[in-house]
């Protein structure tokens, strides 16, 4: 399949060159019974990808990978009911969830790592081009997460509809930035494993499980540190929902946080760390979220240019208001229109 060097690759051509892939064979081969090596394609560029079955409900995923070009995927993730954990371990990409509440947009690099579930949500995926990509991840089902028994302990918030059967977990990322020492140790430890068969299944399972049992600890801890020092009353409250109207109303034009706390009556602390605590959101995060949902309405429904949009939205430029739609919406507001 003739490859044009000059742009990125799409989501068809990427399924083309694979399926190309798969039609030849080879790709594929078995390390073990419990491993299994897939190699790209080699038109895509180099690297493999490791699946490592440990358990029924628990395997762990290696990818190392270096494109020719860069990547523009657009793709839906299909509901598998599992919990991923994932370390970050070389390079940089650019994930994009629009259906998610929290980090729909983000980039993750090295030496972060992130919890994440997902249903039935579209992924838009950037990978840049001649730069190696490494993660690791732990992909483990509810069913073996919930035999580990956390009914009466005290969990994440982030965590806890996943433990419930009856209840139906909404999907979730949240990044947890730095790799501990102790986390960074372990992971070499997996990515050196010296044994076969049985005891390779052991000993990865056994490191496997010590990574969730960190990252929940440290998402656990990281939220009782968020949350504690903010004390908030009734009054801070209403303040807060204040505000949230202020910025509803004068999205376009919006006034500075600490104009706005003034308006409010809270100090500028209180009102950034109790807006995203109430609302699940900065208040600049608060403002595009108006600005956009504006901006779609009258892309659908009105003959407007995008300039006119741009700056009926509050933009002072439209290519800044193009840069932030697409951000925000996965395409661009001529497409969106279209």
């Amino acid at each position: 399949m003739p490859l044009d060097s000059n742009r990125a690759i799409d989501q068809a051509e990427y399924d083309a060159l694979w399926d190309e892939a798969d039609a030849g064979g080879g790709n594929v081969r078995y390390v073990d019974e419990i491993e299994r090596r897939e190699t790209i394609p080699k038109q895509l560029g180099q690297g493999e990808t490791r699946i490592i079955e440990l358990q029924p409900g628990l395997e762990i995923y290696i990818e190392t990978i270096w494109h020719r070009r860069s990547l523009r995927l657009d793709y839906h993730m299909a509901n598998e009911r599992m919990l991923s954990s994932v370390y970050y371990l070389a390079g940089e990409c650019r994930h994009i969830n629009p259906s998610i509440r929290m980090e729909s947009d983000r980039r993750e690099k090295a030496g972060e790592s992130c919890l994440g579930y997902f249903r039935d949500n579209r992924m838009i995926e950037y990978v840049p081009a001649e730069k190696t990509i490494q993660k690791l991840a732990i992909d483990i089902t509810l069913q073996r997460l919930r035999s580990f028994g956390f009914e009466d302990e005290p969990v994440s918030a982030l965590l806890k509809p996943l433990l419930h059967p009856n209840q139906a977990p909404e999907s979730f990322h949240q990044s947890l930035n730095s790799v501990s020492p102790v986390a960074q140790q372990i992971l070499q430890q997996i990515l050196a494993c010296p044994y076969r068969g049985s005891i390779k299944r052991m000993y990865l399972e056994s490191k496997a499980i010590e990574l969730l049992a960190l990252q929940f600890h440290q998402l656990t801890e990281t939220q009782k540190t968020a949350q504690s020092p903010l004390k908030m009353s009734h009054s801070d409250i209403e303040s807060l929902e204040r505000a949230r109207d202020i910025l509803q109303k004068k999205f376009a034009d919006p006034p500075s946080l600490l104009t706005l706390a003034k308006q409010v009556e809270l100090n500028d602390f209180k009102l950034k760390k109790g807006f995203r605590h109430l609302f699940g959101t900065t208040a600049f995060g608060y403002i595009r979220r108006c600005r956009m949902e504006q901006a779609q309405q009258l892309l659908k429904e009105s003959e407007l240019s995008v300039a006119a949009i741009a700056a009926q939205v509050g933009y002072a430029s439209p290519s800044q208001f193009c840069y932030a739609f697409k951000r925000h919406v996965g395409m661009t507001p001529s497409q969106y229109r279209q």
